[in-house]
């Protein structure tokens, strides 16, 4: 073997061991690995989990599951009672909401997203209005016990739940130093990029919600809403896709078609309020047992949502191309190891990290 592939050899070798870990290069090959690089980027594992993180885990886990498995029984009642019902729409979307928690808890705290814990705050409130609303304003009629365990249990697990994501948000910065460094300028070029990338979800999450909302009468579906449900999901679907590969490739063009694509979305949802609200003054359209109010509500948090979203489009635009694609796809590897051996980071205990 001669020199040149003596070098390529060690230098696979070293960039193993740091993927593993990085005392494994220094002769220390007993300390637990604490990141892993997946196909969506470097991840914390288990192992690499604070206690308060388990805790929030756990506790998040044990409400959102409750949760899921009352509506679901719920949902099971209303097929086989009443199933053009408001009720069937209220167990849908509550579901759905429900789903998108699980995703902001788990890959809010293995990527250590901060954002996504402050969407998780956001959607359980969003949970919470949900089941007050139907329980007290939208059927006030057909309360059962399964509503009322539901209202009380969301009610008095939303906030701990809600501080306990909060806590575990202050902690975070591990992860994002060893992905960009010490380096405070591509850090904030990080974090622009993780809000563009949550607030993406949280519009998926508003988008369904809205077409979800369009189903008043339950399975009783007409063909507007027909319509709403076979062209608005999978659009809501491909223009988050679009949005997040455009940020992940750096994709100019990309972001350029998201942006003129994403038009559709406020003229959809400003058709939806206007309908709505000449439904609210005609005397002869029944609102008592409808979800007009949920879908106002739902119309107005999507139309904030869009326009965050189109607002930080612009500053991730702007950073297209300055670094942060290659830093965080682990191109520049010698530079990255220079860094965490130069500040300390090796040297000390994850207990000791302080957060940004």
């Amino acid at each position: 073997m001669d020199s040149s592939e003596r070098i390529t050899s060690d230098r696979q070798e070293d960039v193993a061991e740091v993927g593993s870990n990085d005392y494994s290069r220094y002769g220390i090959r007993d300390v637990p690995v604490y990141t892993t690089t997946t196909a969506l980027g470097k991840t914390k594992t288990f192992a690499g989990l604070f206690a308060k993180e388990w805790i929030f885990l756990f506790v998040s886990s044990v409400n959102i599951l409750s949760a899921i498995g009352l509506t679901l029984y719920r949902m099971i009642t209303v097929l086989r009672e009443d199933p053009e019902s408001a009720d069937f729409t209220f167990t849908l979307l509550l579901l759905i909401n429900a789903g998108f928690c699980i995703y902001y808890v788990v890959h809010g705290v293995l990527r250590e997203r901060v954002y996504e814990l402050y969407a998780l705050m956001a959607a359980i409130l969003v949970v919470v209005m949900y089941c007050i609303l139907e329980y007290f304003v939208i059927n006030p009629d057909g309360h059962t016990t399964v509503k009322l365990v539901r209202v009380v249990m969301v009610c008095a697990m939303a906030p701990p739940n809600i501080i306990l994501a909060f806590i575990v948000s202050r902690n975070f910065g591990f992860l994002e130093f060893r992905i960009v460094g010490a380096s405070e300028y591509l850090q904030k070029l990080y974090r622009q990029a993780a809000i563009f990338s949550c607030l993406l979800k949280f519009d998926l999450q508003a988008s369904c919600s809205i077409v979800i909302l369009a189903l008043k009468d339950g399975t009783n579906v007409s063909l507007v809403e027909t319509i709403s449900l076979a062209i608005g999901l999978p659009y809501s679907l491909f223009w988050c896709f679009l949005g997040w590969i455009s940020l992940r490739q750096e994709l100019k063009k990309g972001a350029i078609v998201f942006a003129v694509l994403g038009l559709i979305k406020p003229m959809y949802y400003l058709y939806k309020i206007i309908n709505e609200y000449i439904n609210l003054r005609d005397d002869s359209v029944p609102t008592e047992d409808t979800i007009v109010y949920s879908l106002i509500a739902a119309v107005t948090l999507g139309l904030l949502v869009w326009l965050m979203g189109m607002v930080e489009l612009v500053y991730v635009y702007k950073n297209f191309g300055k670094g942060l694609k290659e830093r965080v796809r682990g191109s520049n590897f010698e530079s990255q190891l220079i860094a965490n051996e130069n500040t300390g980071l090796l040297s000390g205990s994850r207990s000791s990290w302080s957060p940004r």
